[in-house]
């Protein structure tokens, strides 16, 4: 069931903010801080005797809106409105309302919460203090916008039908026409199935693929930059929305290579959608009032019914991650093509056989490593590892440790527990077969399948890392929506973008098309024009939803400091600031 965290943005384009202390709370905050962070989430429903079909309906269509005290918002009898209590009751129930306004500018949707004791709906007064006395939304005062922020460690999520039972993904297309998504993935293996979104001013979204390409409402896959302007609006990367809400949105057409030239800084209208609540799951509606769907025989996703069924319906799921092992002693990936026993020998990576998804165990700092149908490693006869349990909990757990030279080695134990008296190592015999040892563990690089591209948010902070400026080399660890970060395998010696050879990764900009370099000394940049003049990086997985970037020749890591600027700085491993993807 959809829960998610947002901001919450009234008429006068101000957020609800819950003040740190008092508990005091308003709508005057003009940027998105995590003061203004919000967690929509299903609101329990009590223990009584009910039809269980309309019951779970009702469950989903309550929600509780928490702030970032854990403290629910709630009305009491008199129309007040608190947010002091972390108990849920009563009065925190809300129902969701979808509503349409048409102004100068055209439909604007927005939110709408009725409070279920009260019967009356949220809004907020002109001096910025929320009440609830409207009996229906009679104007912007009781009327949001939603600006949603990607999920902790899922900023890049599965897109599922509901109608289908089917997960998107991008294609590209056999006569050469670009790309479009269609909705016929049976699971979500694979770069190509997973997505992000960007927010955008008046509570409008991008669906954006792995590739950062947008999707239009006629379901193909388009290129798009923000343009270069010294005047761009916001401050330290943030955007600020404007106070009287006017917004100007020049049109922009695609030229012959699909690539869409823009003045503007917001994306073309084709590419922009609302989203809507409706039964604890999400639909997106386009401009001309049509919602995403998948169509035809190919289940093309693009927009076509006015009307909201389960077929308009999706829902954003986790996506773990999925890696390609390449041994450092035969430069082979592992892989499982002569069947059950997995030995590195294979020299080019497919999905179906040299693809595992790295399932990690939050309590004991372990993962489960699965194929793509369903069996995970385990030990089998004369200590060989093959792919021969397709239970999670009767499967091998292992342990990343990372090495000096950008390998990593797999520990592994037959308990969730690494202990020294059963914990060996991952080794290989002569023939490049995996097995069990005590000594010479095997180094491998890992290549990430399904994270072609990296939203980076510290774990330890709110703000995603993006440009400073649009066009500008400058990183700001502050935005509120992600500038995402392309990464391109080389070989440190030529430099060359090769997934067969490689020993570390390049960072590239979509946004500005530069690489990240170090500059000063010390400061991290996206203005090397080219891989030859780019900082030299290796990835290091520390859990399922976090990773430190080290350089390739220092133990130096690319760090967040406390005065949140971003430097280049020599530590200890277990001191690198983790950074959630």
């Amino acid at each position: 069931m959809w829960s998610q965290t947002v901001g919450l943005v009234n008429g006068q384009y101000k957020y609800l903010t819950a003040e740190t202390f008092g508990y005091k709370i308003n709508c005057n905050g003009a940027t998105m801080k995590k003061k203004q962070q919000w967690t929509i989430e299903p609101f329990p429903l009590e223990s009584r005797e009910v039809d269980p079909v309309n019951d779970e309906f009702v469950e989903q269509e309550h929600v509780a809106i928490k702030s970032h005290l854990d403290c629910y918002l709630a009305v009491d009898s008199f129309g007040n409105v608190t947010c002091e209590s972390r108990e849920l009751h009563p009065g925190a129930r809300f129902t969701i309302t979808i509503c349409s306004m048409t102004t100068g500018d055209g439909e604007q949707i927005y939110w709408a919460f009725r409070n279920v004791e009260r019967g009356y709906f949220l809004g907020a007064s002109s001096d910025g203090m929320i009440n609830c006395i409207a009996k229906i939304p009679q104007s912007k005062a009781e009327l949001w916008h939603l600006h949603l922020i990607p999920a902790r460690g899922s900023t890049m999520f599965a897109l599922k039908s509901i109608g289908r039972k089917r997960y998107a993904r991008s294609v590209r297309l056999s006569d050469g026409g670009g790309e479009q998504v269609q909705v016929d993935s049976t699971s979500p293996w694979g770069a190509e199935t997973l997505f992000q979104f960007k927010y955008y001013e008046g509570g409008r979204y991008a669906l954006l693929t792995s590739s950062c390409k947008y999707l239009t409402s006629e379901g193909t896959c388009i290129d798009w930059t923000p343009p270069f302007s010294p005047s761009s609006p916001g401050k330290n990367g943030v955007h600020h929305a404007n106070g009287n809400g006017v917004s100007i949105t020049i049109k922009s057409a695609a030229n012959g290579n699909g690539v869409i030239s823009s003045p503007s800084p917001i994306p073309p209208p084709e590419t922009l959608f609302t989203l809507e609540y409706h039964g604890g799951d999400v639909a997106f509606r386009d401009s001309q009032g049509r919602y995403l769907a998948a169509a035809g025989r190919a289940a093309v996703l693009r927009t076509r019914s006015t009307h909201v069924s389960r077929d308009e319906l999706l829902s954003f799921e986790p996506a773990p991650l999925q890696v390609a092992f390449r041994a450092d002693f035969n430069n082979r990936y592992v892989s499982i093509k002569q069947g059950v026993d997995l030995s590195a020998n294979q020299s080019d990576v497919t999905s179906e056989h040299e693809t595992f998804q790295l399932e990690y165990n939050i309590k004991s700092d372990t993962w489960n490593i699965r194929t793509k149908d369903g069996q995970y490693w385990n030990p089998g006869a004369a200590s060989a590892i093959q792919v021969s349990s397709r239970s999670r909990e009767s499967s091998g757990f292992f342990k990343l440790k990372w090495n000096e030279d950008g390998t990593c080695s797999l520990l592994y134990s037959d308990s969730s527990g690494i202990e020294d008296d059963n914990s060996r190592w991952v080794c290989a015999r002569k023939s490049g077969q995996l097995c069990l040892s005590q000594t010479d563990p095997v180094g491998f690089h890992l290549l990430l399948r399904n994270r072609t591209s990296l939203n980076l948010r510290p774990a330890s902070g709110s703000g995603f890392i993006g440009l400073k400026q649009p066009g500008l080399g400058k990183l700001d660890v502050s935005k509120t929506s992600p500038d995402s970060v392309l990464i391109e395998y080389v070989n440190s010696e030529t430099d060359e973008d090769v997934a067969g050879s490689f020993n570390c990764c390049l960072l590239k900009m979509p946004s500005n098309g530069k690489y990240w370099s170090v500059v000063d000394g010390n400061q991290a940049a996206a203005d090397a024009s080219s891989p030859s003049c780019a900082q030299q990086f290796i990835l290091e997985i520390r859990s399922g939803f976090t990773l430190a970037i080290r350089l390739l020749e220092s133990p130096s890591y690319f760090n967040l400091t406390k005065q949140s600027t971003l430097s280049v700085t020599k530590c200890q491993p277990n001191e690198a600031t983790l950074w959630e993807f």
